[in-house]
């Protein structure tokens, strides 16, 4: 069983070029689930084990309090697993095939009214409170990211990183590799350029860069998600907006005031990085005032 998960894990990442994160993610539920199966009897080879033993695997993490979400991930991961012994390690039966996966409610992102993203643009400009030597230099770097990050609607994984060659300020646009390491070319606004350029000409030098990441922090080193979250939260602060904002906040308000600017959906993919269509139209919603305007705009008998 634990050859046949670190085979599993192993494809995962040489040949469908999973991210690190995925991978580490599938280690922890397909070990949590050895550890469930020899809790009281030695360890069973994948051949020998009964949709049964899964469904109890899974009503014991539902007993301890996992939600729908979580339960809903797992047996994914089960699926994949367990097909992966199938097709790579002679397996005659997929035990997690008609595993029932718990329903969820689609829910539609959040996002910032144009209003709000203008308030936290502004906090951005005015910047937070560093230790005066520092200052300049990591307020224009805060400028750059919260700017960049809506101008482009980069996950926050693939904001961080950005390296310096990843920037063309000329042609105003980033090469970002993104979910699978696809790559992909995303523009941005003239102002996110002149915040880029003001934050990389006239201030990342002072932070005595150790590496190429695009974005450091007061030593030089990478900027971690949770520092840059804990950024996002404090201008949040600054800017009076909601106190749940998260950098996927930016992510759906890009999407969303995309659309109702008009673009269309194949276009939205394609900057936002989704394999799958079906996953960008999650942010096909629009306020009621929206349609209005735009039935009133394009209808012939709008008028």
């Amino acid at each position: 069983m634990r050859n046949a998960i670190e085979a599993f894990l192993q494809a995962q990442r040489i040949d469908r070029g999973a991210a690190d994160k995925t991978v580490e993610a599938y280690a922890r539920d397909l070990r949590q689930l050895a550890s469930h199966l020899e809790a009281d009897a030695p360890l069973p080879a994948p051949d020998s084990i009964r949709r049964e033993q899964l469904e109890g695997f899974l009503a014991a993490l539902h007993a301890r309090g996992q939600g729908p979400a979580t339960l809903a991930r797992k047996v994914s991961v089960l699926r994949q697993f367990f097909k992966f012994c199938c097709l790579e390690r002679g397996l005659t039966h997929n035990p997690a095939e008609r595993l029932d996966s718990p329903s969820l409610p689609r829910r539609l992102p959040k996002d910032l009214s144009l209003d709000e993203v203008a308030r936290l643009l502004a906090a951005a400009g005015a910047g937070l409170p560093y230790r005066e030597k520092q200052r300049p230099a990591l307020q224009a770097r805060d400028r750059a990211m919260v700017t960049l990050l809506y101008a482009t609607g980069l996950r926050v994984s693939e904001l961080l990183d950005l390296t310096t060659f990843s920037a063309d300020l000329e042609q105003e646009y980033v090469r970002v590799k993104g979910k699978g390491d696809k790559e992909r070319i995303v523009p941005f606004a003239e102002v996110a350029g002149e915040r880029l350029r003001e934050y990389l000409e006239g201030h990342r030098p002072a932070l005595e860069p150790a590496t190429d990441h695009l974005f450091v922090n007061h030593r030089g080193l990478a900027l971690t998600r949770q520092a840059f979250w804990k950024i996002l939260k404090d201008l949040a602060l600054a800017a009076g907006v909601p106190s749940t904002l998260s950098p996927h906040s930016l992510r759906h308000s890009f999407a969303t005031h995309l659309l109702q600017s008009g673009m269309n959906l194949r276009s939205l993919q394609m900057l936002l990085g989704h394999s799958d269509l079906s996953t960008t139209q999650i942010y096909a919603h629009v306020s009621p005032e929206h349609l209005k305007q735009a039935h009133k705009k394009f209808h012939p008998r709008g008028e």
